[in-house]
C-alpha cells in the first residue's frame, strides 16, 4: 500500500484530547489531528519523533495529520481511522487473501443486522462479514487489541456471532499496524469483556485473522508482511 502525500518530522509534545495534539514541526508548535481513538500511551510520549502528512485543504480544522510514530528501531502507524481498512481493501481487490479469493464482488460499509460492518463479499449465492480492527499496542512481540474499551467492538463481534449462526460467513481481520508481533491477544486488562466475546465468538465460528505490516517510509509504503496466530487462552 502506497502512503500518500508529503511526510514531514516533528516531534511530539502532547496530545489534547483524542483527536488532537501537539506536534513541533520544523520549529513551530502546530495543532494535529489524531486518526486514532486509542490511548496510544505507549507511543505518544513527549518527544517522540513522529511524522505527520501536511494537507492542503482549507475546510480541515487542522492542517496536518499524524500518521506515524517512532518506537525504537521501527516506525509504527498510527492511522486507525484509514490504513487498515485500505490495506485490506487492496489486499481483497488483488486476491492477496486466498481465503477470501472465491468473492466476486466486495462491498464496503455494509449494513446488515444492527450494525454497519466494514466489508461485504460476495459470491454466487455465498455472502462473508468482515469487520477491520487496527492494532497498535505491542509489548514483547505480543500484539493486544484493544488498547482502550470498546463496547462498539464488542457489539460487532455479537453482530458476527449471529451473522454466522444465520448460516452465513462472518470474520475478523486484525491489522498489526506495526512488524513486531508475533502473536496477538485479547486484552483482558484494558477490556475483559471485548475478550469474552471474542472467544464466543471463535466458538461460534466466527474466522479470526491476524497480519502484521512493516512501514517503510523512505519507499512510502506499507506492506503486510506475514500472518500471525490469534491466542485466547
Amino acid at each position: 500500500m502506497k502512503i500518500e502525500g508529503e511526510l514531514i518530522e516533528g516531534r511530539f509534545i502532547k496530545r489534547l484530547n483524542r483527536f488532537e495534539a501537539e506536534v513541533e514541526i520544523e520549529g513551530t508548535k502546530e495543532l494535529v489531528h489524531v486518526p486514532n481513538t486509542g490511548r496510544l500511551r505507549e507511543l505518544l510520549i513527549e518527544n517522540a519523533v513522529v511524522l505527520v502528512r501536511k494537507f492542503d485543504n482549507p475546510n480541515r480544522k487542522t492542517k496536518f495529520g499524524l500518521l506515524f510514530v517512532r518506537k525504537g528501531e521501527i516506525w509504527v502507524s498510527i492511522d486507525s481511522a484509514n490504513l487498515p481498512n485500505r490495506i485490506v481493501y487492496e489486499s481483497l481487490k488483488t486476491n492477496a487473501f486466498e481465503q477470501f479469493a472465491a468473492y466476486s464482488e466486495i462491498r464496503r460499509e455494509v449494513t446488515l443486522l444492527n450494525s454497519r460492518f466494514d466489508f461485504g463479499l460476495f459470491g454466487g449465492e455465498h455472502e462473508y462479514y468482515i469487520e477491520v480492527k487496527g492494532v497498535t499496542l505491542v509489548e514483547d512481540r505480543q500484539a493486544f487489541f484493544p488498547d482502550a474499551p470498546t463496547t462498539r467492538g464488542t457489539r460487532h463481534l455479537e453482530e458476527l456471532v449471529n451473522i454466522k449462526l444465520s448460516g452465513k460467513g462472518a470474520g475478523v481481520i486484525f491489522i498489526v499496524q506495526r512488524e513486531d508481533a508475533d502473536v496477538i491477544k485479547p486484552n483482558d486488562r484494558t477490556d475483559k469483556e471485548f475478550g469474552t466475546a471474542l472467544r464466543n465468538a471463535k466458538k461460534a465460528g466466527v474466522d479470526l485473522f491476524a497480519y502484521v505490516c512493516k512501514i517503510d517510509v523512505d519507499q512510502k509504503q506499507v506492506n503486510i508482511i506475514k500472518s500471525i496466530p490469534v491466542v485466547l487462552d
